[in-house]
């Protein structure tokens, strides 16, 4: 195996600097024993074998890398998280959480960020191994540390509400933020609750508007029922039935208890503002559709 590149930092700071001890970097006693005397090549030496010794021993006691480090390797490991991917899914074979589950640890345990997530979900929705709520935040903080939106979204979210870890808000505030960043649409509308709560930032009506928003015209529906209700209040915008119901309209069929929203604004609504709420809705789902359509590689 390829050992990793940093095992080889302290050789590398060492200056190669090697000769052959002379006659006056030796003496001899009565009793015939050489030693060395403390010429200052003599010390060169012996410090540079020092610091050797001490560099290799390094290697030695340095576990080896969970990362795949060849191309064979890394075929590997992403063929173990198709498997896996597969079974979850049933795709090609029959649905199976459980050889799922043993596929995608064989991927996370060398690191491979969609594997470490996708167990993280099979352990805290109990799929395929026993719930565990703890094992599914340290994989998922795994996979956040990586980068990973979703993860780190499903983390804030986990540190929210106090399941698998202890409850912070702030710390769920901090992956929401990373998962925003990356423009995760379930971590803006998280975010969005936090600011209007005042839960673990400051309360803040005009940001969580603005974290809705932009969600909601990107497509999540949760974020649209949330942005709604912002209108229909006047908290962080002012009172606007049209863009309420408009907004109520399209998530209407997805959201529980949108379109009885939607009706009972309706009517305080005169006939030509429905309509122009209508017309409203239209040019949303229309602006919707397309921004998919633009994301989709």
């Amino acid at each position: 195996m390829i050992r990793p590149l940093r095992r080889f930092v302290a050789l590398a700071t060492i200056r190669i600097d090697i000769r052959l001890m002379s006659a006056d970097d030796f003496t001899v006693s009565e009793s015939g024993v050489s030693h060395q005397v403390e010429s200052p090549h003599g010390l060169q030496f012996m410090k540079f074998v020092l610091i050797l010794a001490v560099a290799i021993a390094a290697m030695a006691d340095t576990p080896p890398s969970t990362a795949p480090d060849t191309k064979r390797q890394r075929q590997e490991v992403q063929q173990n998280y198709q498997r896996g991917y597969a079974y979850a899914k049933g795709i090609g074979v029959p649905q199976d959480y459980t050889q799922a589950a043993k596929y995608y640890r064989m991927a996370a345990e060398r690191g491979h960020v969609a594997a470490q997530h996708d167990l993280a979900y099979l352990y805290e929705h109990g799929l395929g191994v026993e719930g565990d709520l703890k094992q599914a935040a340290e994989w998922y903080r795994k996979a956040a540390l990586q980068g990973d939106a979703e993860a780190q979204n499903n983390l804030g979210a986990l540190y929210a509400t106090g399941r698998g870890v202890a409850q912070n808000d702030a710390e769920a505030v901090h992956w929401y933020r990373l998962a925003v960043v990356k423009q995760d649409t379930e971590a803006m509308n998280n975010l969005g609750v936090m600011y209007l709560q005042g839960r673990g930032v400051n309360l803040d009506f005009a940001e969580a508007f603005r974290l809705f928003r932009e969600a909601a015209e990107m497509g999540h529906a949760t974020a649209q029922r949330n942005l709604a209700v912002m209108y229909v209040n006047g908290e962080g915008v002012r009172r606007d039935y049209i863009s309420a119901y408009a907004w109520l309209d399209i998530t209407a069929d997805q959201i529980s208890g949108c379109q009885e929203i939607r009706d009972r604004i309706a009517k305080e609504m005169s006939a030509r503002d429905i309509d122009r709420a209508h017309a409203l809705a239209v040019t949303k789902r229309v602006q919707i559709a397309e921004r998919e359509r633009e994301a989709v590689p």
